[in-house]
C-alpha cells in the first residue's frame, strides 16, 4: 500500500493534488478541505495517503492529517459509503463536526450532508458511534464535543458563570452519572454546581 507521499506539488484543483515523487506525478484525490490548505504549485508537501483498488482502476486518495485519513478509512466501512462518498462528506464538514454529530447521533444534521439521507445517517451513527472519541482524540480535539447535547450546553453554562474547564466538564460528568444520560441541561446545570 502506499501510505504516504513526499515530493513536489506540480499541480492542484480544488479535489486533486499531482504530486511529483521520484521523477513520476502520483494524482491525488483530495477533499475540498485538504485541496484548500494544499502549498502553492513548485513547494514540497506531505500527504498521508490510501490507495483504493478496483477491478478497474487505482486511485490514490490524500489526506493532510491523520485524523482526516482515520476517518475516512472508518467511513469507507460502513455499507454504502465509497472513497468517493467519503471524499464528498469530507469536503463538506470538517471532521470534528462530522465526528460531533455521530456522537450526539443526530441523523438529521447528518442528512443535510449532501448524499446522505436518512437510512446512510443512521447507518453511519450505528457504525461510527463508538470510534468517534478515539478517532477525535487523534487530533487533541476536545472531547466536551462528543458528549450528548444537554452535557455541551451546561459545560458552555458554566463557562459562562466563569467555571474553567477541566473542572466544568467534570462537574457536568458527575452530575449525569448521578441524574442519568437522558438529563436534561437545566438538571445537569444544577446537579454541576453541586460537584463544584
Amino acid at each position: 500500500m502506499i501510505e504516504r507521499l513526499r515530493g513536489i506539488l506540480v499541480q492542484k484543483t480544488p479535489l486533486l493534488a499531482v504530486v511529483e515523487c521520484g521523477g513520476v506525478g502520483y494524482g491525488v484525490n483530495v477533499s475540498a478541505r485538504t485541496g484548500e490548505t494544499l502549498p502553492s504549485e513548485g513547494a514540497e508537501v506531505t500527504l498521508l495517503t490510501h490507495l483504493a483498488v478496483r477491478e478497474d482502476a487505482l486511485t490514490i486518495f490524500g489526506f493532510l492529517d491523520l485524523q482526516e485519513k482515520e476517518l475516512f478509512l472508518n467511513m469507507i466501512d460502513v455499507t454504502g459509503i465509497g472513497p468517493k462518498m467519503a471524499q464528498r462528506i469530507l469536503s463538506s464538514i470538517s471532521p470534528s463536526d462530522f465526528l460531533s454529530l455521530i456522537a450526539t447521533e443526530n441523523t438529521a444534521g447528518l442528512s443535510k450532508i449532501k448524499g446522505i439521507g436518512k437510512k446512510t445517517a443512521e447507518l453511519l451513527v450505528l457504525a461510527l458511534k463508538d470510534k468517534a472519541l478515539s478517532i477525535s482524540a487523534i487530533a487533541g480535539e476536545n472531547s466536551s464535543m462528543l458528549l450528548p447535547l444537554a452535557e455541551q450546553e451546561a459545560i458552555l453554562a458554566l463557562h459562562t458563570l466563569g467555571v474553567k474547564d477541566p473542572g466544568a466538564k467534570k462537574a457536568v460528568e458527575k452530575a449525569a452519572e448521578t441524574l442519568g444520560r437522558g438529563a436534561d441541561s437545566g438538571k445537569l446545570i444544577a446537579e454541576a454546581l453541586r460537584h463544584l
